[in-house]
């Protein structure tokens, strides 16, 4: 009698197994019916019971089934007609899960450690059809203003590689394929977290994307400020010499002289400037740079002007080095009458006889100075005259020191008018 009962008992395990199996069939039936969602409430019902065994059946259909989901979402994206990126999202994340545990129960060991796949091949071409498809909901989620769901489906997207499905071969494959895709969507959540404040994540994105050649600009920005946020000066001034070093851009050249200059540190400067000389000797930033550590630094201005004498030999209309050069003869006299090397001239004193005979010695050096800065500042105005802010103020000192009243006046009135 006992072991009749166990025999009973065996086959009612058998049957109950073959019972939640057997819904696997109803599901099908209901997927070629249309019923999507009755052949998911069968799958389910199938997947908690402990008796079920074909779960790698189970899960790949479900997968196809969260798949056949998401099609409608993207022929309403691909005609411009609204369409439910909630919806999208939802069975994307489903029909990966599924894809995976299908792959995961396909590649178990049976009882006796036998491994049997049937699925792994469908699952396999299935999840790399459909990589893109994160991307695809990142932008549709940035598209309707969603940003935190665009910046967690960017992320995804950037994982991907790293799904069970594929060998360590494949994902390297996969990485070198997508690199471009890879790093524009880098580049994507690095602009996001910037927008967001998220320093530390911007910050990491913007590492990650500039591994690209092009368009690094903004990648750099947002490094450098997302580490002056995060209070770390260091490694934004590493950042920004990379930033001219790739991309040989002379405002981040500038600003790394600006640094330099506020922080009054000669020695970086100078061997700074000192290194593009040497690296570049025929670049006019190189000797443009030297240029400005000597004007702005050790105020020599005659060794000032040699440099920019020479970036303008290789750039006449270099504007900027035009502009300093003008500087260092103002600056010059400036710095001369600030240390009393003028006696007479811009004194206010009255001039005696026999004094005049020196007053007009200085005054014939001053006009100099300001005669041999006028022409440099002209060829700023010839090459910006939409800007004169840039030259109007500058020239009008000129004018005001060599008695030039015509030509102030007109400045004058342009100034006026800015």
């Amino acid at each position: 009698m006992k072991k009749i009962l166990c025999c009973i008992a065996l086959v009612g395990v058998s049957v109950m197994g073959f019972a939640q199996n057997s819904n696997l069939f109803k599901a099908q039936d209901e997927v070629a019916k249309g019923n999507l969602n009755g052949a998911l409430d069968l799958i389910n019902q199938a997947l908690a019971n402990p008796k079920t065994t074909k779960f790698a059946d189970f899960y790949n259909l479900a997968g196809e089934i969260h798949a056949q989901k998401m099609n409608p979402e993207l022929i309403n994206a691909s005609r411009n007609l609204p369409f439910d990126t909630l919806s999208f999202c939802t069975n994307l994340d489903k029909a990966m899960e599924c894809y995976v545990k299908s792959h995961e129960a396909d590649m178990t060991p049976d009882k006796k450690g036998k491994v049997k796949p049937r699925f792994v091949k469908a699952n396999h071409d299935r999840v790399l059809s459909m990589l893109d498809y994160y991307n695809y909901a990142a932008v549709f989620a940035n598209g309707v203003g969603k940003q935190d769901l665009s910046l967690e489906y960017f992320a995804k997207y950037l994982d991907m590689p790293n799904c069970p499905v594929f060998s360590a071969a494949e994902k390297d494959s996969i990485l070198a394929v997508k690199k471009v895709a890879y790093l524009q969507t880098a580049k994507n959540m690095a602009i996001l977290n910037y927008q967001k404040k998220n320093h530390t994540e911007a910050l990491k994105y913007s590492e990650m994307a500039l591994q690209d050649t092009e368009n690094l600009h903004d990648l750099f920005i947002i490094k450098m400020q997302s580490e002056l946020a995060l209070g770390d000066t260091t490694a934004w001034l590493n950042t920004m010499k990379e930033a001219a070093d790739r991309t040989g851009e002379f405002g981040f050249m500038q600003n790394i002289l600006y640094h330099y200059v506020t922080t009054n540190d000669l020695a970086g400067a100078q061997k700074m400037s000192d290194d593009m000389v040497t690296s570049e000797p025929n670049s006019k930033n190189s000797w443009y740079m030297k240029g400005c550590v000597d004007l702005n630094m050790t105020k020599n201005y005659a060794a000032a002007r040699e440099s920019f004498a020479k970036a303008l030999a290789i750039d006449p209309n270099f504007v900027e080095a035009n502009t300093n050069m003008a500087y260092t003869y103002i600056n010059e006299v400036v710095t001369r009458k600030q240390n009393g090397e003028f006696k007479y001239v811009g004194t206010g004193k009255n001039i005696s006889q026999k004094e005049l005979a020196k007053y007009q010695k200085e005054l014939a050096t001053v006009k100099k100075y300001y005669e041999d800065a006028l022409p440099y500042m002209l060829k700023v105005r010839e090459l910006k005259p939409e800007s004169p802010k840039d030259w109007a103020y500058v020239l009008q000192m000129i004018y005001e020191n060599l008695v030039m009243k015509a030509e102030k006046a007109e400045i004058d009135e342009i100034i006026k008018n800015m």
